[in-house]
Formats: C-alpha cells, sequence, structure tokens
C-alpha cells in the first residue's frame, strides 16, 4: 500500500511540472528571405508571473537567448511581436525587457547580401515601419519628442556587423522601400 501511494504522489508530482521544464514552448516562426528558404523562431522559458525569457532559433540552430548576457536581461514581458514584408521580410519583436522602457530587435535575412542582420533599438514607443535595400533594413519608430531631438522619427539602421546599429533623427521617412508594422500580437504571459 505504502508503494501504491508514493506512486501516485509522483505521478502528481510529474504532472505538475511547468511546461518549460519539460522544453520550450514555441510562440511563433517567420520565414525570412526573399526566396522564404530561413526560418527563425522565437521560443520561450522559465515562466514567471506574466514574463518569460525568450530564445531564437535561426535555421533550426540551438537556440540562443535574445539578448546576451544573463537570463534576466532576455526576460520579457507585454511582448508584440510582426513578421512583415512581402518580398522582403523581417521579424519584429518589443516589450519590456528588464528595463523601464521598450526595447526590441529587428531581424532580416538579406537574399542579395547573403546574411543575417539584426537591429536592436530602445526607445519609448514602438517601431511603425521596416525599410528594406540591398545595404541592410532600417526600423522607424515615431518621435515621442521627449528624447534629445526634436526631428519626428527616430531610425535605427542596420550597420554590418553591428547588432545596434546606428541611430538617426530624421523629419522624413527613409527613401528605401517600406513596410508598415500592423498592429502586432500581443504575446504575454497569461496568468
Amino acid at each position: 500500500m505504502r508503494i501504491a501511494a508514493f506512486i501516485s504522489v509522483l505521478c502528481i508530482g510529474y504532472a505538475t511540472i511547468p511546461r518549460s521544464a519539460i522544453g520550450m514552448e514555441a510562440v511563433t516562426h517567420c520565414t525570412l528571405g526573399s526566396d522564404r528558404s530561413h526560418t527563425l523562431v522565437l521560443l520561450r522559458d522559465h515562466p514567471i508571473d506574466s514574463t518569460a525569457v525568450y530564445y531564437l532559433s535561426k535555421d533550426g540552430a540551438a537556440s540562443v537567448r535574445l539578448y546576451q548576457g544573463d537570463e534576466d536581461q532576455s526576460r520579457g514581458q507585454d511582448i508584440q511581436i510582426a513578421c512583415v514584408g512581402t518580398k522582403e521580410r523581417a521579424f519584429v519583436i518589443s516589450g519590456e525587457f528588464n528595463s523601464n522602457y521598450l526595447q526590441g530587435v529587428a531581424i532580416r535575412f538579406n537574399t542579395k547580401a547573403k546574411r543575417w542582420e539584426r537591429v536592436n533599438f530602445a526607445e519609448r514607443t514602438r517601431p511603425t515601419a521596416v525599410y528594406f535595400d540591398t545595404e541592410g533594413m532600417a526600423i522607424l519608430i515615431p518621435n515621442s519628442m521627449r528624447n534629445e531631438s526634436d526631428k519626428r522619427y527616430i531610425v535605427y539602421r542596420y550597420a554590418s556587423g553591428k547588432d545596434n546599429g546606428e541611430q538617426m533623427y530624421l523629419n522624413r521617412l527613409p527613401t528605401s522601400q517600406g513596410v508598415q508594422i500592423r498592429v502586432p500580437e500581443s504575446r504575454s504571459r497569461e496568468k
């Protein structure tokens, strides 16, 4: 009788192990490249309340945290995700990651240049458009006028080999082909 009771308790304990202890949860995937031959998968793990640690996997490779450094830098909440574009595509994620302002990442596979492009950004508002050209991509964020510039737009542009890109302030939209980021999906952990 004791062994049967122990096995029942053991089975109940196993059933209550959170999903993250067994494996990461795939949140979404985005096909990238003008020929759609590359895949980016967003995963989450280690949920605590309304937060989770976010990971990326490119083309089926091992997943890596969204941000380098310790795990808490990739712990986010109030997450919004968009996979935008038709001919050219980009994956955009933004949310609150261990800070009191919005942070995010835009990723593209540039088929012509044969490279992955990543731009990290951090502003008070979310991006509204992504612009593509052969040199790279640019992320457009409306300026809330609480920054160090009175220009209308903040643009983060991919700079070859640099994740942070280059930040510019402009009064006009970039001249390359732009794609509006529609109201993205919100992906916070449910309580």
